[in-house]
């Protein structure tokens, strides 16, 4: 019974070790512009940058610690004198598994993606807002995304071009509407990005003191293609559980 219940514990430790060294090698390679490949360096540089991270961060740094432990107080090949207990074991194998295999961008994304193009008329805006409800539509022109348009720019516009109680659309199309487009407010990434992808994005502008109003996915990432999916901050905010997990 005794041999039995040593070789559990052992499994345990093992099983534990193996998830740390899994986030560990996670860390390496989403954590950038850190000072050394140490664990609790990496976690720390990673927590400012991602949310993901910083959801876990003191749970990860007891584990860093208990880590430690059981290397540095292992005895023997197969003995351990420090031992996880099995609700932690499997409380690191779920963090291991939220940060090495997170969900599809595709899984947030606001799909299908209406699309307008400069010379669209202003009146089809609205027809198409009203029908499906929509508040911001990227704007192509000659094939490729030229930035996106909110409906906050469209009653900016009206309201700029209300005469008693009147606005005159005929003939004003999306271009008269978004005379001055900033390309850089839009990022793109491929069909196969994750939402950690998308949320390293959203964090690398901030940091950058840029607005990113939306990420388009397309089949590789491109401008030049058509978008299969959207995401903006709001989708972040309200997918928060998703991204993070708990």
């Amino acid at each position: 019974m005794m041999a039995k219940s040593v070789k559990t514990s052992d499994e345990l430790s093992e099983r534990f070790e193996a998830a740390f060294n899994r986030i560990h090698n996670y860390l390496k390679s989403a954590v950038k512009q850190a000072d050394s490949d140490a664990f609790i360096e990496l976690l720390h540089v990673g927590a400012r940058k991602h949310a993901s991270i910083r959801k876990h961060l003191d749970e990860l740094k007891q584990f860093a610690k208990l880590r430690n432990a059981i290397v540095h107080e292992k005895t023997e090949a197969d003995y351990y004198i420090a031992q996880p207990h099995k609700e932690i074991v499997e409380r690191i194998e779920q963090i291991d598994t939220v940060l090495s295999e997170p969900a599809e961008a595709l899984s947030i994304a606001s799909s299908p993606v209406y699309i307008v193009e400069t010379d669209t008329p202003l009146l089809q805006v609205l027809d198409i807002i009203r029908e499906n409800g929509l508040a911001e539509y990227p704007v192509y022109e000659q094939g490729r995304c030229k930035g996106l348009l909110a409906g906050t720019e469209i009653l900016t516009w009206m309201a700029e071009h209300e005469a008693d109680g009147k606005i005159d659309l005929n003939g004003i199309t999306v271009k008269d509407i978004t005379t001055e487009r900033d390309e850089d407010s839009i990022a793109f990434v491929k069909k196969e990005a994750n939402i950690f992808d998308v949320e390293y994005t959203f964090e690398e502008y901030q940091s950058n003191d840029k607005k990113l109003e939306a990420i388009l996915i397309t089949p590789g990432g491109k401008s030049d293609e058509l978008p299969v999916g959207m995401i903006t901050s709001w989708d972040l905010i309200k997918n928060n559980d998703i991204i993070m997990d708990s």
